[in-house]
């Protein structure tokens, strides 16, 4: 809008060049040749259509409200203008010439000439929008295919890095996975795995989760950043590693367990006997990097209670190999 006044105003204007010091008087000109021009009205009228159009989106106000919003934006807007241009008129046109230009916008056919103006810009408004609209339908089949080019090129980076990941894999043995027994995996159950049991051993504390298994081959990653945190002191136990020593710093391929839960333990420091409760946590860092379908929940759990999870080892068998 500012600009549509300016242009107006670089019309009207012709050019001189001389310095006045009547700042108030000058622009007192300026509004009221603005008047006289049409410009105003012009204004006036981009505003209307304006506020009809924002009425009629989400933001619901009141009739009060739009008016009020309306006569703050016309009347800042005018005093942005004459605090931007009327220093660079004042260096291009003499007050005396101003006065002859409003002289001009008085007469007959300066009045004719404004009011031709203003209804000119309001007759044309529905031409410059129509040509705005086919400008844009124009536009927007080249946009839509830049925009297709541009996610067409991340689905092929995404890829291409998966497909890495998955090339570096560390594929389980299927002889060291062991299966849940008389538990079944269904579709819409959680993929995020259950804690199961907690261990304390010797020189060690073993913490085992029920993985779910949802596809024939399925990757899954535990983050070497496990870590078991003491709730009264705040003490941490970071991750040794797979109990049965299987690399964390890479994914892990499991096939043929469709549908099936298994066992997946990690083995951690050897918890302080006056520990009862702990927050497990995964925190992944920045370069851990993890496929496209990752559904970026950390798998962590919080406020438990040592001994409802605690058990005795019986075989202390290693789930990998």
């Amino acid at each position: 809008m500012v600009i549509c006044v300016a242009t107006s105003l670089t019309s009207i204007l012709p050019a001189s060049a001389q310095n006045l010091d009547q700042t108030d008087e000058y622009k007192t000109l300026l509004k009221k040749i603005m008047t006289l021009s049409g410009s105003s009205a012009s204004s006036e009228a981009i505003m209307s259509q304006l506020m009809a159009s924002m009425k009629n989106g989400p933001f619901q106000q009141d009739e009060a409200y739009w008016k009020d919003f309306a006569s703050k934006w016309t009347r800042k807007i005018e005093d942005k203008v004459m605090e931007v241009y009327a220093p660079i008129y004042r260096q291009h046109m003499t007050l005396d010439e101003l006065k002859k230009v409003v002289a001009f916008y008085e007469s007959p056919a300066g009045r004719k000439l404004g009011e031709t103006a203003t209804a000119v810009a309001t007759e044309s408004m529905p031409m410059i929008q129509q040509l705005s609209m086919e400008m844009v339908q124009e536009m927007m089949p080249k946009l839509q295919k830049s925009r297709e080019l541009v996610r067409d090129d991340a689905a092929e980076q995404a890829k291409t890095r998966d497909q890495k990941l998955f090339d570096a894999a560390y594929t389980a043995p299927k002889d060291s996975i062991e299966i849940v027994a008389d538990r079944t995996y269904e579709h819409g159950m959680g993929t995020k795995p259950l804690l199961h049991s907690i261990e304390r051993r010797k020189d060690d504390t073993k913490v085992t989760f029920l993985q779910p298994i949802y596809f024939d081959w399925q990757w899954m990653y535990y983050s070497p950043g496990f870590k078991i945190v003491d709730k009264k002191t705040g003490d941490e136990y970071m991750v040794r590693g797979y109990d049965g020593g299987a690399p964390m710093d890479k994914l892990m391929i499991i096939k043929g367990c469709n549908r099936k839960y298994i066992y997946v333990s990690l083995l951690f420091p050897k918890l302080k006997k006056n520990v009862k409760e702990i927050d497990i946590i995964e925190a992944l860092t920045d370069k851990e990097e993890l496929p496209s379908n990752d559904d970026g929940k950390a798998k962590s759990y919080f406020d438990v209670k040592v001994d409802d999870y605690l058990v005795l080892s019986r075989e202390n068998k290693k789930v990998y190999y």
